[in-house]
């Protein structure tokens, strides 16, 4: 799967749970590209990068 792809999936699902969280589609976009940018750096795997940006939406959507 390439990485726009992969991309597109990680986000349909994310914004199916921002939904029940009442996110709206920038915030998710923003922790998702946030998160991104952290992992890169820090060499974080894929399920790292994806825990740590649901955990943030949860996080979010406490608020």
């Amino acid at each position: 799967m390439t990485n726009d792809k992969r991309s597109a999936a990680e986000m349909r699902g994310l914004l199916r749970l921002a939904q029940g969280l009442g996110l709206d589609e920038a915030t998710v976009r923003e922790i998702y590209e946030t998160v991104g940018r952290e992992a890169m750096v820090t060499g974080a795997s894929d399920d790292e990068r994806m825990a740590e940006v649901r955990k943030r939406m949860l996080a979010a959507g406490a608020t």
